[in-house]
């Protein structure tokens, strides 16, 4: 073996033993005491700025990073194969997770959004064991009510966490989404959290009321 090749093998080893660190608990039980809200933060090591983001319109907002970009409609038409596509899907090239928003045109005003759960849980579960609803919870978003469930659904090869959120913007039903793929609950989970948090509507205020979840 020449000098060369051994250089390689080192340099192999050496960006193998960094994406084990980049994953490790240690890494994430760290990183997890941050907030997107500091503006820059690492995930899993790589530095990512967060930023408000104006969306539909104008309409609603929500924190992300600030390189997401749209993703093309002919990309999400070869992601989301099954109907229901949504609009508008964002993320980046180096991060695992994406945050997107499906306007609907069914009409529901915002007084009932708080029973809109039951739903959603109802059209959920009928997709069978490849969905698990981890929690649901309603919330007073300035003069909205948003309410949300976290759950898991399953691919082919993967299990995919979800954080799913539905409200009345006009009249008609919002669904919002981030996910992204399990194996990285721990460190994704407070950040999409947190994004959820800051989701609002521009017209509105920004504070929020917790209510009980089932």
């Amino acid at each position: 073996m020449n000098n060369v090749d051994e250089e390689i093998l080192k340099q192999r080893a050496k960006i193998e033993e960094f994406e084990k660190e980049r994953f490790s608990e240690e890494t994430v039980e760290v990183e997890v005491k941050q907030s997107i809200f500091q503006g820059t933060i690492p995930i899993n090591k790589i530095p990512v700025t967060f930023e408000e983001k104006i969306l539909l319109d104008g309409k609603v907002a929500i924190w992300m990073p600030e390189d997401f970009e749209a993703i093309s409609q002919e990309a999400i038409a070869a992601i989301y194969l099954l109907g229901n596509k949504p609009e508008l899907v964002l993320g980046n090239t180096y991060l695992n997770f994406s945050v997107g928003f499906h306007y609907t045109q069914n009409e529901v005003p915002d007084e009932y959004m708080g029973d809109f759960l039951k739903i959603a849980r109802m059209a959920l579960e009928r997709c069978g064991p490849k969905v698990k609803i981890l929690s649901e919870k309603v919330r007073k978003v300035g003069k909205h009510t948003v309410s949300h469930m976290h759950l898991l659904s399953h691919t082919i090869t993967d299990t995919v966490y979800n954080v799913m959120f539905f409200s009345s913007l006009e009249g008609r039903i919002l669904i919002g989404f981030i996910n992204f793929n399990n194996r990285y609950r721990k460190r994704y989970v407070p950040i999409a959290e947190e994004m959820l948090q800051s989701f609002r509507f521009t017209g509105d205020g920004t504070e929020d009321e917790p209510e009980d979840g089932e």
